[in-house]
């Protein structure tokens, strides 16, 4: 088994290898992003229940943006240079932030207009909405948040 997904592996261009890994942490993200949401309905069981979906759905995206960073930062785009200093690290997670935020508008606009439109589940409302952010977050990361300085 092993000698077969290194095999596929080594077929994928460098492009296609950094998306599958981009996709590895983003499925840590989708657990971290449901766990913290589920964590939030509790929280904010107070809340009228749609305020309390929100809140929770955005606590959701936020923890998961800081623990993807992370993961992106060290295994995603780790072979490329990106400069060691403090400075650099807080330039890198500040453009992350930005780029994320883009994609959890889209995820969170996907959210609110799924769950108010068509009523669906707050879990698939929430898993369509990570899709969305997925495909613009994993542009915004490799061709500016990690783009190879090298080029």
């Amino acid at each position: 088994m092993k000698g077969l997904v290194a095999t596929q592996w080594g077929r994928l261009n460098p492009t296609q290898q950094r998306f599958v890994r981009f996709g590895v942490v983003g499925a840590t993200g989708v657990v971290v992003n449901f766990t913290f949401m589920a964590v939030g309905l509790w929280l904010f069981s107070g809340l009228e229940q749609s305020l309390r979906e929100a809140v929770a759905s955005a606590l959701g995206i936020a923890v998961s943006i800081v623990t993807n960073f992370l993961l992106n930062d060290m295994w995603t785009w780790g072979d490329r240079p990106k400069g060691a200093r403090k400075r650099d690290w807080a330039l890198r997670f500040t453009a992350y932030s930005v780029g994320a935020g883009i994609g959890a508008a889209a995820q969170f606009g996907a959210f609110v207009l799924l769950r108010s439109l068509f009523d669906l589940n707050i879990y698939v409302a929430q898993g369509v909405g990570i899709l969305v952010g997925t495909a613009i977050n994993f542009v915004i990361n490799n061709r500016v948040v990690f783009k190879d300085n090298q080029r």
